[in-house]
């Protein structure tokens, strides 16, 4: 349903009282996710579904979240929103859990990039900055210590891969 064409309707109709009008735009229920699609022309959706939907439902599932995190970020170039952090944290929260420490800096640096380009693109002092707030600062605060974790990690698995390199080296010149 288009909700803008239903609303155009209802003030073209020449009989209908002002009354009358203000009574059917009464029965007309919007929330601002529905007028977040009916702008963006879904690009807020996931599978048919608002983002949000799944913020408790599939907090558990990665790809999930990894889809979330591209309609929000096709929903700010499209509305001009701020991608909403959860989604981000969540990506990078699983990652970790999966020792996926490249996945989890891309995401965190993605989203700390994003925001940065958006409020420097938009000076205007009366947006909301959700750098002030706790996701994002949960973000930027994981961000130093997924890159820590990587290091450790390539460090550990590069003397074992020479090791095993060097096994084989040995073994064709037996």
């Amino acid at each position: 349903m288009n909700i803008f064409r239903k609303i155009k309707e209802f003030w073209r109709q020449e009989q209908a009282k002002p009354e009358q009008i203000k009574q059917q735009l009464n029965k007309i229920v919007i929330n601002s996710g529905e007028l977040i699609t009916e702008i963006t022309g879904g690009a807020n959706l996931v599978d048919g579904k608002q983002t949000w939907e799944y913020a408790e439902e599939k907090k558990h599932d990665i790809e999930c979240m990894k889809k979330c995190c591209d309609a929000e970020l096709r929903t700010m170039e499209k509305a001009g929103l701020v991608p909403a952090p959860a989604y981000f944290e969540r990506v990078a929260i699983l990652s970790r859990k999966e020792k996926n420490y490249r996945q989890e800096i891309y995401y965190c640096e993605l989203y700390i990039n994003t925001i940065e380009d958006f409020y420097r693109k938009r000076r205007a002092e009366d947006i909301y900055d959700v750098r002030n707030g706790p996701t994002y600062k949960a973000i930027a605060k994981r961000l130093p210590k997924a890159k820590e974790l990587l290091d450790k990690y390539n460090s550990q698995v590069k003397p074992e891969s020479a090791k095993s390199q060097e096994k084989s080296r040995s073994k064709k010149h037996q």
